[in-house]
């Protein structure tokens, strides 16, 4: 047993991001204690955002069948969960059939940011000694990776994780289009679904940081930032890739949905007051993503259109593949000219 133990420390501790350590410590507490749920939520007030996120999650189905549950943010929280949060303290019901379910808080720097939610059958003393070390582990290891992981003023995800977030999603998603072939399943998936990648740009932010000073255009930073947590979905990611740049990559959806919701964010910063400044206005330069893309070509025709959206006017959303085809047009109309 011991050294099963030090083996699964062993696997916690050897993962390099967070996504990978919330998978490894939902495994390794099932291992160990036969659970038939587990659930790690966190608390997005710590991360410049709000709500509370369901992470890694897993559960035992009637058939004994392992299923792993998507991320999702929820719209109402448990009055257990809710108390675990604010309090920072374990919470266990003891049910009458036999079953217990517990709410232990994840801390950093003294501080929730988190719970972790088991329910199994009742506990003897060792597997609760176990369970609440696997979680001070956790806790510790969390704390590292995200000072590795996020931006230092917005909390957002850095430059330096990008790639390492892409591998995986691209992963993610071959497999699970390969899964579904195979099943073949009655799922609808859309021809033209694809996941797509966006830069983001603030208009002119040069001149708030003059006109103002940094002070302000941090504050102006933080509160974009925050706009971007709350509004896309979990299952984004948003990176902050420097200065007033912005990325955010997209699992697959259509060119349509993802056009309505880049339109609707940018509508809404018009709306948002900002310190000293009466409206601020974005440029947004969007490209598909396959997952057999370099993530440089895509940045790359990304860029481009941004670049164009900043050479046409700025404060507007503009596709690479809209480009691609007004160049096109262009270049068929000057072939038409007729020479005498």
């Amino acid at each position: 047993m011991q050294e099963e133990l030090l083996n699964s420390v062993v696997k916690i501790t050897k993962t390099r991001d967070v996504d990978s350590l919330e998978f490894s410590l939902v495994s390794t507490i099932h291992e160990f204690i036969e659970c038939k749920e587990i659930i790690i939520y966190k608390n997005l007030s710590e991360f410049n955002s709000s709500g509370v996120e369901r992470s890694a999650s897993l559960r035992v189905d009637e058939e004994n069948n392992f299923v792993w549950g998507e991320r999702d943010i929820l719209t109402d929280t448990s009055q257990e969960l809710a108390s675990c949060l604010h309090s920072a303290c374990s919470i266990n019901i003891q049910n009458k059939n036999g079953t217990e379910q517990r709410w232990i808080p994840v801390l950093l720097n003294d501080k929730p940011v988190g719970a972790i939610y088991i329910e199994c059958n009742s506990l003897c003393s060792h597997q609760q000694v176990m369970i609440n070390a696997f979680c001070r582990i956790y806790e510790n290891y969390l704390t590292i990776l995200n000072e590795n992981e996020r931006d230092k003023l917005t909390g957002l995800l850095n430059r330096q994780t990008f790639d390492r977030k892409i591998k995986m999603l691209m992963e993610r998603q071959l497999n699970d289009h390969f899964k579904i072939k195979a099943e073949k399943t009655n799922r609808k998936i859309h021809d033209d679904s694809t996941s797509w990648l966006a830069i983001i740009d603030i208009d002119h932010f040069k001149a708030v940081n003059d006109t103002y000073g940094h002070v302000c255009g941090d504050e102006v930073l933080l509160l974009l930032a925050q706009r971007m947590s709350s509004f896309f979905r979990a299952s984004d990611l948003v990176f902050r890739f420097g200065g007033e740049e912005f990325v955010i990559v997209f699992e697959p959806t259509t060119c349509a949905m993802i056009t309505k919701r880049l339109e609707e964010f940018r509508q809404t910063i018009h709306e948002t007051d900002f310190p000293f400044i009466k409206q601020l206005t974005l440029s947004i330069g969007a490209a598909r993503m396959s997952p057999y893309d370099f993530p440089i070509s895509v940045i790359e025709n990304a860029d481009k259109a941004l670049y164009y959206a900043k050479e046409h006017g700025r404060d507007q959303l503009v596709f690479y593949h809209q480009i691609n085809k007004k160049q096109s047009i262009a270049a068929k109309s000057d072939s038409d000219i007729e020479l005498f």
